[in-house]
């Protein structure tokens, strides 16, 4: 009789462990078997967890939530997740379409509810609004966290304590946003959004912390234009894209370029980027001057995730195997009759990876096939 999987000796286990890089393949190693649970227990004791890519979250149309691990050899992996993504492994969700937000952590299973309602200052009234991405200064459950979000409404941004504030608080600055992060920059610490045409402002709370309604105050670089920046809209069928990143405590801007129809009718694909760091000069007058500078060095050895409100950076370097470039989604558009589910299928089909001189379709273990009527493949950061 063949010896059972479960009688492996704990030495051997323990190797096998260490030797799985996904935080995910770890867990479905412990839930083998009492064996293999005891074999991990006592291997990951004196050895940190290895740091992690982010997980490629998909959410179909129809069967459970799935995710893509580049750690994991690009494997499919299925977990009971639920439905914009930030470190610590908090998802923003929206339970019902456009309504029910909320903040949850996908390991603690923590939630903390958003509001679905907007107050606008000097109106004296509040409406609705659909967000698109949302940024937070902290973790959710930490005192003093702000999130800020671009939303679909009367202003294109909002802010709101998590668990505190009943409705977000409307900007009144803010037209033809692009992206929004929190960035402990050179002159402010604070939310940093960039526009159309990458002007930077950055948004920071006003008065006490603990005070009973949310205040926000902001300011604008004195920005200095750049060589050559792409236009608005070169042509009838071009389109710009700009993504926020922190790398190396400096603020990146990544444009995007693609089509926005193909030929034939079929979905955009990327066809160009470009990466830049916001350089910052303080002024005689107290004020401050920003430019956008083309990095001469290229990535330097980064990895980006592109993802509104939640890009990552990381170093190639921790994680055999893998080069520097440019993670890609598709969502260079937000349709907000998707949002208020008038039916239809989220994009999905422009996503690849960029080396620095050549696009690649696609990522490995990405569906072909893949459709959601609930929301476009997301990053997930475990």
């Amino acid at each position: 009789m063949a010896p059972s999987w479960s009688e492996l000796p704990p030495e051997l286990l323990g190797v096998v462990f260490l030797h799985l890089r996904c935080l995910a393949d770890r867990a479905y190693f412990a839930a083998a078997c009492r064996s293999w649970r005891s074999a991990a227990a006592r291997a990951s004791t004196p050895t940190p967890p290895p740091p992690q890519l982010p997980w490629l979250l998909l959410v179909p149309s129809a069967g459970a939530p799935c995710f893509v691990s580049l750690l994991a050899g690009s494997a499919r992996r299925r977990i009971s997740l639920p439905h914009g993504a930030h470190a610590g492994g908090w998802l923003g969700v929206a339970a019902n379409g456009w309504r029910a937000y909320a903040l949850v952590n996908a390991f603690s299973r923590a939630w903390v509810p958003l509001p679905d309602r907007m107050r606008v200052p000097g109106h004296g009234i509040t409406t609705c609004l659909v967000v698109s991405a949302v940024a937070l200064s902290a973790p959710p459950t930490s005192r003093g966290c702000i999130a800020a979000a671009l939303v679909c409404g009367v202003s294109n941004l909002a802010f709101v304590r998590p668990g505190t504030d009943r409705q977000w608080l409307a900007s009144g600055s803010g037209h033809g946003l692009q992206d929004i992060l929190y960035h402990d920059g050179e002159a402010v610490r604070g939310f940093h959004d960039v526009a159309n045409d990458e002007a930077v402002t950055v948004f920071v709370q006003e008065g006490v912390q603990g005070a009973p309604a949310l205040r926000m105050a902001w300011r604008s670089y004195r920005m200095q234009r750049r060589r050559n920046p792409p236009a608005p809209r070169q042509s009838p069928s071009a389109g710009v894209s700009r993504y926020l990143v922190e790398s190396r405590g400096k603020l990146l801007m990544v444009v995007r370029r693609f089509p926005s129809v193909q030929h034939g009718g079929g979905a955009a694909t990327s066809r160009g980027f470009e990466v830049l760091e916001l350089e910052v000069q303080a002024l005689p007058s107290g004020d401050h001057a920003a430019s956008w500078v083309e990095l001469d060095g290229g990535l330097d050895g980064c990895v980006l995730f592109l993802a509104r409100g939640c890009s990552r950076a990381l170093e190639a370097s921790q994680f055999g195997g893998f080069q520097e470039g440019i993670y890609f989604l598709d969502d260079t558009r937000f349709d907000i009759s998707l949002a208020l589910s008038c039916g239809g299928n989220f994009p999905c089909s422009d996503i690849g990876w960029y080396s620095g001189s050549e696009i690649m379709p696609g990522i490995k273990g990405f569906p072909s096939e893949f459709q959601s009527t609930f929301s476009s493949p997301t990053w997930f950061y475990p």
